[in-house]
């Protein structure tokens, strides 16, 4: 039997060997360093080391592929947050703690995926068609998801005074501002950024501004 030929070094692998989420992750890495304007379908394909072709087989244009980026963060997101929340929700836990719990869930998605937060952000910033999609597809899931938590909180007692809706937009704004800035301030804070605690450190700051008790 003769041998399979070898693989050319540095050859970009066949379309049927490329997993989608190659593709997305590299354009999310791009979108969220360079913006929409600034990314472009060969700088996406040469950081994911396919051919410029392939990504337009399978997205189309780059509007498409920003589309898919966002649906992507979107399923994944509100998966995260959807997720069953034992002993949290166990009988007795009160509606803080679930809503704290749930703030947890934020967090760590975001910590995972720093390039979304940057991502959303340029998206806010410029307040176009795209941002409409932005919010349908994205924050407005998430918002819906999260919301009902918050409300439970402030119903209850534990947040008074509060619009569940200015909560949401505060918490997840801060978050993904921490996130974005923080290549820029472990520079000047290296022991608090740079750790791998950063995102346990996060959760305890939510506790003591929302639970002190």
């Amino acid at each position: 039997m003769p041998n399979a030929p070898s693989k050319r070094r540095g050859r970009p692998p066949k379309a049927c060997a490329v997993k989608p989420d190659a593709i997305i992750q590299a354009a999310l890495r791009s979108f969220a360093a360079h913006g929409f304007e600034g990314a472009s379908l060969r700088r996406i394909a040469a950081t994911a080391n396919v051919d410029v072709a392939l990504i337009a087989h399978r997205h189309g244009a780059k509007l498409e592929l920003w589309k898919a980026v966002v649906d992507d963060i979107a399923g994944q997101f509100v998966g995260q947050l959807s997720r069953p929340r034992n002993p949290v929700d166990a009988t007795g836990a009160t509606s803080m703690e679930r809503l704290l719990h749930a703030i947890d869930q934020m967090i760590d998605f975001s910590a995972d995926a720093p390039e979304m937060s940057m991502f959303v952000l340029k998206e806010v910033a410029q307040q176009d068609a795209r941002f409409h999609y932005l919010y349908e597809r994205l924050i407005k899931p998430v918002q819906e998801v999260f919301l009902p938590t918050v409300e439970q909180a402030i119903h209850d007692g534990f947040l008074k005074g509060v619009n569940g809706n200015l909560f949401f937009y505060n918490l997840s704004g801060a978050i993904a501002l921490t996130l974005s800035l923080r290549p820029f301030i472990e520079q000047f804070d290296v022991e608090v950024f740079s750790s791998q605690l950063f995102s346990q450190r996060m959760k305890t700051l939510w506790r003591a501004l929302l639970y002190p008790g």
